[in-house]
């Protein structure tokens, strides 16, 4: 009975973490976007945990990504694991940020219409 005990809290650790229960592996024709990539999307790549897929998502706040030996910059990235991933990697130009409005524009809305 103590084994179908231990599948049972198995299940229930995988389904209570939905990081880890997300994780499927990549084909070799799959392709992640790590611009534009959610760190459970990055933690699809093989050897790559939560921590490291934060901490490319918080390096590309600052400065998005151009090839593969750009993620080395980041901590706990090695040139092993890039050589390895390297085909399921692309870098498409970072999503563009939110401008806020302008002050004209906003002065403009703001103005009553006669």
């Amino acid at each position: 009975m103590r084994p179908a005990r231990g599948m049972v809290l198995a299940a229930g650790l995988l389904a209570a973490s939905p990081a880890l229960a997300a994780k499927k592996p990549l084909s070799a024709a799959d392709r992640i976007d790590v611009n534009r990539a959610a760190v459970t999307e990055l933690m699809r790549l093989p050897g790559l945990g939560v921590k490291r897929a934060q901490a490319i998502v918080a390096y590309r706040a600052k400065q998005p990504f151009r090839s593969p030996d750009d993620l080395l910059a980041v901590k706990g990235i090695g040139p092993s694991w890039v050589a390895r991933v390297r085909a399921n990697l692309t870098f498409a130009a970072a999503p563009p940020a939110t401008a806020p409005a302008s002050a004209a524009g906003a002065q403009a809305a703001a103005a009553p219409k006669k």
